[in-house]
């Protein structure tokens, strides 16, 4: 997987994909080549637009499997997020979302059966065009083969930015910020009984941590927290 597997084949089984999935790739992969975003070379595997060298030399982080955090907020991964998320480079979303999965896979553990991206406020998505936490979700859940609850949550205040908050603010900031989409967004996230919180960055964790309450009030039996990089 993401270049570990030396054998297609065995990237096919470990991406969970179907033969007709498998072979789409692969024809993609032969017309469009992947290539590192970073450095412009050959990418480590058909799904990562990272070459191994720039792979490898990334800020990884180690983390537990309920409250997983890829990568450190560093260059380039603070510059691969914020042209996501303030540029619209749509691209970088499935390069984050593929080493997400990646570190999710390097853990092992249960896997969850449902990821629920952090939503955005109506105003701020209207703003940006598109919600940066769906779109890495979309991408992990792929290839980790787990479905992503596109409209599960709604953000029912638009909050201030965290950035300029303390810890204590942070948490007051987001307290009640969120509720479910209805009450078929709640019995499908009940149904399925362990789902993985999603979002780009985590500083404080107040966001996750906030959503993670409001899903346990609800009667989810187990929800993991998932960031792509950890800022400090």
């Amino acid at each position: 997987m993401f270049g570990r597997a030396r054998g297609i084949v065995n990237q096919w089984g470990r991406l969970r994909l179907t033969a007709p999935q498998a072979l789409s790739r692969l024809l993609a992969a032969t017309v469009f080549p992947p290539r590192c975003c970073l450095c412009g070379f050959e990418g480590a595997s058909l799904d990562l637009d990272l070459c191994a060298v720039c792979r490898d030399a990334l800020p990884w982080l180690e983390s537990g499997a309920s409250e997983l955090v890829a990568l450190g907020y560093e260059d380039p991964v603070d510059r691969l997020v914020r042209e996501l998320k303030y540029y619209g480079q749509l691209a970088h979303a499935r390069v984050l979302g593929a080493l997400l999965a990646l570190r999710v896979h390097e853990i092992g553990g249960e896997l969850p059966r449902l990821l629920v991206p952090v939503p955005l406020h109506p105003a701020r998505l209207r703003e940006r065009g598109f919600n940066q936490a769906l779109a890495i979700a979309r991408h992990a859940g792929r290839l980790l083969g787990i479905p992503s609850a596109r409209r599960a949550l709604r953000r029912v205040r638009n909050t201030p930015s965290q950035t300029t908050l303390d810890v204590a603010q942070r948490h007051l900031n987001v307290r009640g910020a969120f509720a479910l989409a209805d009450e078929r967004a709640g019995e499908r996230l009940r149904e399925a009984g362990h789902v993985a919180i999603v979002d780009d960055v985590m500083t404080t964790g107040s966001t996750l941590h906030e959503v993670r309450r409001l899903l346990l009030v609800a009667g989810v039996g187990r929800v993991d927290l998932w960031a792509v990089a950890q800022a400090t």
